[in-house]
């Protein structure tokens, strides 16, 4: 569920619901605010949403590989800490 707030928020919002497509953006009122049935409708859709599942399954499999030792996150890291010790 995407509410975003402030500065990168919206970026990310549009990762999650439009690239992702993992989760779903709160529509608002003509007035602004998202209404209690936006929220409940959303909640419902996203549970009954089996290939977003599917989608957020493969993307966490990803992250895994990504973070565990040796994956690209933790190569980047261990680069980016190299040239802070230098």
């Amino acid at each position: 569920m995407c509410w975003p707030y402030f500065a990168d928020q919206f970026i990310n919002q549009g990762y999650v619901s439009d690239v992702w497509k993992t989760g779903l953006e709160f529509g608002k009122d003509e007035s602004g605010i998202i209404s209690r049935d936006e929220i409940k409708n959303k909640v419902e859709q996203l549970l009954e949403d089996k290939e977003c599942k599917v989608r957020a399954a493969e993307l966490k499999e990803k992250v895994k590989i990504a973070v565990r030792r040796g994956g690209h996150s933790d190569m980047n890291l261990n680069s980016f800490m190299d040239w802070i010790q230098e």
